[in-house]
């Protein structure tokens, strides 16, 4: 199993490597990564490979916002491109020593830059590939190892993929999320709550900026929540920073809000129990990220969504989109004021009737077995 660069191209092979590991107890199961990521909080959960290894590859900075003529002055970045194409080719020669080694029978490929040594190696070599994508618009790693793959596999509807892949060699299968994930009861989040230490009666707001954070967000919530814990005293917030922006984000909440409103926030770095978080909350402020939607849709959570619209490709866009088509989260543009978030959540606050709709609808979206297809199709 092939990926890495960010979260959301590592999280969805645990859960498949665990239906694997379910299915087939005694095959052997690899995992390749980039060397350099951070794998802070999901460490514990690789004992599940037999084998974990890491290759050198460089990725192609591009950005979906930036003009033609901004992309021909950007001199930095063509020359770190320049330098990251020689990272790759020496990556791929890495991963051909490391695959001839190891001989594995299929590689399935999640995606991130470090993918592309890894799919020219496997194609020397002759091993089959299967990728898989879980945004609505193709990665670009996975495209272009996508040339020389047996299947693609697909986390949205398959007519987001027949431009990009042949005809008949895509299979909707949806994102694999975490085995520890479920449908949310009453019951179930009371419990999630207690665990968390907050009150069962509580109105439970969760930020999450995806695994490397959205300093946009952590703005943004900063702005909202002393008027937010002010207008409910029964307001809690959970805030999900990314550990990079987890000890500013800290000390700036010590300087806008009151010692009593400090113990009705957490601020979370980063946790491998997102669930728990997710499944306590009352209502979610997230970035439009693959496989942060797909776990939401498991959990049937109330959404207000807003897509990172500058990543390459603009693939949150198209995420969002597929949510406002089925009406199943309310989606924000990125430069939404404070002011119109605050009174959007307050909103869904005072309308439970309102966010059970949106957690329907989201939730009818939900692929619960994607490892399981994913895993028979490795399999075969």
């Amino acid at each position: 199993m092939a990926g890495g660069g960010s979260g959301g191209h590592i999280t969805p092979l645990l859960p498949l490597a665990h239906v694997l590991r379910r299915r087939c107890p005694k095959c052997r199961l690899i995992y390749i990564g980039l060397r350099g990521d951070k794998l802070d909080g999901v460490k514990e959960r690789f004992g599940i490979f037999d084998q974990v290894f890491f290759v050198t590859s460089g990725k192609f900075r591009r950005y979906h916002d930036q003009s033609l003529l901004a992309r021909l002055v950007d001199i930095k970045t063509i020359i770190l491109n320049i330098k990251d194409f020689f990272k790759v080719l020496y990556g791929a020669f890495s991963a051909r020593r490391l695959l001839k080694k190891l001989k594995p029978d299929v590689i399935f490929s999640k995606g991130g830059y470090v993918v592309v040594p890894i799919g020219l190696a496997a194609r020397s070599l002759h091993i089959p590939i299967i990728t898989h994508d879980s945004d609505a618009e193709p990665g670009l790693a996975n495209r272009l190892v996508g040339r020389w793959a047996k299947i693609h596999t697909s986390g949205m509807p398959v007519e987001y993929y027949t431009d990009t892949y042949p005809a008949g060699t895509v299979k909707y299968v949806g994102v694999p999320t975490d085995e520890r994930i479920r449908p949310v009861t009453p019951d179930l989040q009371i419990e999630y709550k207690k665990q968390l230490e907050l009150p069962a009666d509580s109105f439970v707001l969760l930020v999450a900026g995806g695994g490397l954070g959205s300093k946009t967000l952590n703005d943004k919530t900063l702005a909202i929540a002393p008027q937010l814990l002010k207008a409910d005293a029964k307001s809690h917030i959970l805030h999900f920073t990314g550990s990079q922006h987890e000890m500013a984000v800290k000390q700036k909440y010590h300087q806008i809000l009151s010692d009593e409103q400090l113990k009705r926030v957490k601020v979370v770095g980063f946790s491998d129990q997102f669930y728990k978080y997710s499944g306590a909350a009352d209502l979610v402020i997230a970035r439009a990220g693959a496989s942060t939607l797909a776990e939401l849709a498991v959990a049937a959570k109330a959404c207000i969504i807003m897509p990172a619209a500058f990543l390459t490709g603009g693939h949150q866009l198209k995420n969002a989109q597929e949510l406002k088509i089925r009406q199943a989260a309310i989606i924000e543009d990125d430069k939404l004021s404070p002011q119109k978030l605050l009174k959007l959540t307050e909103q869904l606050r005072l309308n439970p009737k309102r966010r059970r709709e949106l957690a329907d609808n989201l939730g009818s979206m939900a692929r619960p077995d994607a490892a399981d297809k994913l895993a028979d199709l490795i399999l075969a």
